[in-house]
């Protein structure tokens, strides 16, 4: 097992763990549970400003620890 192998295997447990991390963190679909969770801070002008920019973010950043992600198992199932 050579050390690009034993790298490729390390950031792809990490990646799926950022992957499952990134996906609790996003607020569902259902807005009466989040606004419980946020403490009805989101009822405001400016709340609701926030947490939709919180929301992009994890978006984005979901998309992007996806697309590392593929793009490391594909990686490594060339290699091996």
């Amino acid at each position: 097992m050579g050390v690009i192998e034993i790298v490729l295997g390390i950031a792809l447990i990490v990646f799926s763990v950022g992957i499952c991390v990134l996906v609790a963190f996003q607020p569902g679909k259902d807005k009466r549970l989040s606004g419980a969770i946020s403490g009805g801070a989101s009822d405001t002008f400016f709340g609701k400003s926030q947490a939709q920019r919180r929301e992009k973010k994890l978006e984005k950043a979901t998309i992007l620890v996806s697309v590392v992600f593929f793009i490391v198992i594909v990686a490594l199932y060339c290699l091996v």
